[in-house]
């Protein structure tokens, strides 16, 4: 709980007390304090993630999420370089769709966001990404990873099970341990799709191997191997 929740909450218990005292009641219950309190997770999937890429020398990781300076501090923590791109971000000022103004622009999309070397990555965060990807942008995507990654390197991804135009809430995800992370709350969203297993197995039908884990929320966390 946040300080500023811990002090609304004892200011409302004063209050109480003041008229209790003074022999005034209420008859409204007191709402409980929830927005703004984060949510702490175990990931089977994140622990998998860093399992997989384990070494002693300084590996290249890429968070694709909601810029994280706590994602910075533990990727560095570990004495790995850490890119970030935050699409979130960039995918707000394209707007998603078919509509005129998008229509084949995806190629002006990637010139201007994911610039990096064959190669280039032991790893790469994508979390929820790909549930709010407009459609064009979904394989040239998965393709431009499967370029970006080392053979051997891993992508993870989460994905919800809802139908699509589903409204669900944005997180921004911040890595606390090897197996963890705190979800924050940052809005909502409409699911773009629905993927299930064979869907997600289909779109990276070009990569190695694919590890399955259901998580809470019927959140899917799947670890993609180059």
């Amino acid at each position: 709980m946040s300080d500023g929740a811990v002090i609304s909450l004892f200011g409302d218990g004063c209050r109480r007390l003041l008229r209790r005292a003074l022999g005034q009641q209420t008859d409204k219950p007191v709402a409980a304090v929830t927005s703004g309190v984060p949510e702490i997770r175990t990931s089977s999937g994140l622990r998998e993630f860093w399992k997989g890429i384990q070494s002693p020398s300084t590996l290249q990781i890429l968070d694709l999420g909601s810029a994280s300076q706590a994602n910075v501090s533990f990727i560095t923590g570990l004495g790995h370089k850490i890119y970030t791109e935050d699409l979130p971000r960039a995918l707000l000022a394209w707007a998603p769709g078919t509509s005129p103004e998008t229509e084949g622009k995806e190629e002006e999309f990637f010139r201007e966001n994911l610039l990096y070397e064959e190669g280039q990555f032991d790893g790469i965060l994508c979390w929820d990404l790909f549930d709010f990807l407009a459609d064009p942008l979904v394989k040239p995507l998965v393709g431009r990873l499967h370029r970006f990654l080392k053979p051997g390197g891993s992508v993870l991804g989460f994905f919800h099970t809802g139908a699509a135009g589903q409204v669900v809430p944005l997180h921004q995800y911040r890595i606390r341990t090897e197996a963890s992370f705190q979800l924050t709350k940052r809005g909502t969203g409409k699911l773009c799709r629905h993927f299930n297993n064979r869907t997600i197995e289909n779109l990276f039908r070009q990569y190695t191997s694919l590890k399955f884990y259901l998580a809470r929320d019927n959140l899917r966390e799947v670890i993609i191997v180059r």
